[in-house]
């Protein structure tokens, strides 16, 4: 081995030493499923001797000011113990930085790891916090203000995501939205969207409009099962007005992402949309609340570092 390759090897490890990590818990993911895993978490993380400090979250004020007040400091990796939810608010914060994020998954859903391709298992999460390799991925934006990292959506399933994240006993995990999903769907009513994307306006009857930066969102339903958060571009997916029959016959593909194949169900891409509708329905974005209609969609391409395998 020659001086160059030798000196080379030094820098990269002298640089990985470098890396340091901020682990943020939030205790009330899952149930406390994360702060319940505490000890093992730390136990795996001086295995791989990774230089940590770990924070334990009071609330969602907190996670946010926490993980702002920490950008200036000499963190390399912030990682969410959490659910969706909590990535979410940590993503807003260390998009467009020089910042990695990265998560060991204790919510309900965890989808975005999923999505991602990533590891659910403590102690390979933590040799991915080790090895610190990153992926850049896209990141979706609402109104200039609100990103998210998976999928954002109004109408029917705006209406099923709020009722899933008030769903307590006897559901979780995705057991509670495929009841919120039917409970719902008693009551719904399909209404008048407004779409303006590629030079296009167009007026719809539908049930809902999404636009997808991933794949699936509650619980591993594949609502545009070809999205890629890597591509520029938003994978939106329509669907239109139809009965509840039909309905209840096309919901059970969509955890095969089949039900594109259906007449009722629209998909193309685009990188902005503007959508409103007749009906002020709300819309969530990573499964939290974000707005009411109307709003606009863009895609900012590669803005955030996550650790990837």
């Amino acid at each position: 081995m020659d001086y160059f390759n030798i000196m080379t090897i030094l820098f990269i490890n002298k640089q990985i030493k470098k890396m340091r990590t901020l682990i943020i818990f939030n205790p009330y993911s899952a149930k406390g499923k994360g702060i319940e895993s505490k000890d093992f978490i730390e136990n795996e993380l001086k295995r791989w001797k990774i230089d940590y400090e770990i924070y334990i979250t009071r609330n969602l004020e907190d996670l946010i000011e926490t993980t702002k007040k920490n950008l200036s400091k000499d963190f390399n990796n912030f990682i969410s113990v959490g659910g969706d939810g909590t990535l979410h608010y940590m993503a807003n914060i260390l998009a467009g930085t020089n910042k990695n994020l990265g998560i060991i998954p204790m919510g309900s859903g965890n989808d975005i790891s999923k999505n991602l391709d990533l590891p659910t298992d403590i102690k390979s999460c933590c040799k991915i916090i080790k090895k610190s390799k990153i992926k850049k991925i896209d990141l979706g934006l609402i109104n200039n203000k609100y990103y998210y990292l998976c999928i954002a959506g109004s109408g029917f399933d705006s209406e099923v995501t709020d009722l899933a994240n008030h769903t307590r006993f006897p559901f979780k995990g995705p057991s509670k939205y495929t009841y919120a999903v039917y409970k719902t769907l008693m009551t719904f009513r399909s209404k008048k969207f407004f779409l303006s994307y590629n030079g296009k306006k167009r007026e719809i009857y539908g049930m809902m409009v999404v636009a997808s930066n991933m794949q699936s969102y509650g619980g591993g339903m594949r609502i545009t099962p070809n999205a890629s958060s890597q591509d520029g571009l938003f994978d939106i997916c329509i669907i239109k007005r139809m009965s509840k029959l039909h309905f209840i016959r096309v919901f059970p593909k969509v955890y095969e992402g089949k039900h594109i194949e259906d007449p009722f169900v629209e998909i193309f891409r685009t990188d902005t949309m503007k959508l409103d509708s007749e009906y002020p329905f709300s819309v969530f974005a990573d499964g939290e609340y974000i707005c009411k209609l109307p709003v606009t969609f863009k895609i900012i391409p590669k803005h955030l570092n996550f650790l990837a395998p």
